[in-house]
């Protein structure tokens, strides 16, 4: 009976994982929300999440949606099931505004070089990078714990991390 409901178990959290899902994630008292997008096979082999703008605790998917997003990362969405880091709200279709593939940089350790990540493709951008390219998210895979940790910090915060270590990484371990 108890290898029963394990298996169950497993069937209903692959079973919740699809596109348009919404978590809610609550540490701590604070409480956030994200939406599952796609699993990218290209690059990190991770979950594309948005999260959204809404910090109060609400069951009203509306405000929730109304909020807007704020920023986007890969993380492993069964994991954080497993994990109890959120828990599976509902599954709301993406609006048609945001039904496109979000763009990251990369640096190669090998040459350097930055690139631009969008799904399936990647253009090379140079070492130098100008305003806008500096706006652009440096690409990054959360476990669950880091992935709470930026969720419940915001962009900013998002930001200011991923910089920081990509620029701790490469210093440590380009080849050049």
């Amino acid at each position: 009976m108890e290898l029963e409901n394990k298996l169950k178990k497993h069937k209903m959290a692959k079973k919740t994982i699809e596109i348009g899902n919404v978590y809610k994630i609550i540490h701590d008292n604070e409480v956030r929300y994200f939406q599952y997008f796609y699993s990218d096979p290209h690059y990190l082999g991770g979950d594309l999440i948005w999260v959204f703008n809404q910090k109060e605790e609400t069951q009203d998917l509306d405000e929730i949606v109304g909020s807007g997003y704020s920023f986007y990362f890969y993380t492993a969405i069964e994991a954080g099931i497993k994990m109890k880091k959120w828990k599976f709200l509902s599954n709301l279709e993406i609006p048609k505004e945001m039904k496109f593939h979000p763009i990251f940089r990369w640096r190669d350790l090998e040459t350097g070089n930055w690139y631009e990540l969008q799904y399936d493709q990647k253009h090379l951008l140079g070492i130098n990078l100008d305003n806008d390219q500096l706006k652009i998210p440096i690409v990054s895979f959360q476990f669950p714990v880091g992935a709470v940790e930026f969720i419940l910090n915001g962009i900013d915060y998002y930001t200011d991390k991923t910089t920081d270590f990509e620029k701790k990484y490469f210093e440590r371990n380009k080849k050049f």
